[in-house]
């Protein structure tokens, strides 16, 4: 999928893969969790929060229990009602004042490394505080990790199923209404979110149960 994803959108897979050379040199100097960390901590069951427009109704309505992921900017809806998110996977576009607090606070970051955010790793990524664990797109090159996905939501979900849960329950996942980004297309945000359901339709046929497709 990840080639059939560059073919559509034009990107760049060496832009990428500098990029995350960069993601890999920066934490190269931190305490890193394995994957046997990652595995050993992962929940059978999680709840992904997305930064869809329905999120903070969906919050009000029904508060997320157990273990909970927010895509990027989903820490900050989820932060106002004072939900700290166990893990946020983000390529750093989203708020990140919030998604620093939250790190701060002792969430773990899976931070996505890809051609366009080259900037956002470099100044980022050592803001965070809490535990980081790099992700790529491309084959992953030392210290990173490549457990699937594309957006930060079903990357979420990609990673999550990968460690090992086996119930993934979506919130203010907003497959024909994307939130609206400043600078950012809505066409192409579209596109994307149809890579996403794609995506996560093939976890749910590789028998993980994704409840809110």
């Amino acid at each position: 999928m990840y080639r059939e994803i560059c073919g559509e959108f034009g990107y760049d897979e060496e832009a990428d893969a500098k990029s995350a050379d960069l993601l890999s040199s920066i934490l190269a100097s931190r305490v890193v969790p394995t994957l046997s960390d990652l595995e050993s901590m992962c929940p059978t069951s999680v709840t992904i929060c997305g930064d869809g427009p329905s999120l903070r109704a969906a919050l009000a309505e029904h508060p997320p229990e157990g273990y909970v992921v927010a895509a990027d900017g989903a820490t900050t809806a989820l932060m106002e009602v004072g939900l700290a998110p166990d893990a946020i996977v983000t390529d750093m576009d989203g708020a990140i004042e919030d998604q620093l607090r939250a790190s701060a606070g002792g969430s773990l970051v899976f931070a996505h490394a890809h051609g366009d955010n080259t900037r956002a790793v470099r100044e980022v990524v050592p803001r965070f505080k809490g535990p980081v664990v790099g992700t790529c797109q491309g084959p992953p090159t030392s210290g990173l990790v490549n457990l699937g996905g594309f957006t930060d939501g079903d990357r979420a979900a990609c990673i999550f199923s990968g460690l090992g849960a086996r119930r993934i329950v979506l919130m203010g996942f907003d497959f024909d209404r994307p939130s609206p980004k400043p600078m950012r297309s809505p066409d192409v945000k579209a596109r994307k979110l149809r890579w996403a359901k794609r995506i996560l339709s093939t976890l749910s046929e590789q028998g993980v149960t994704i409840e809110g497709l």
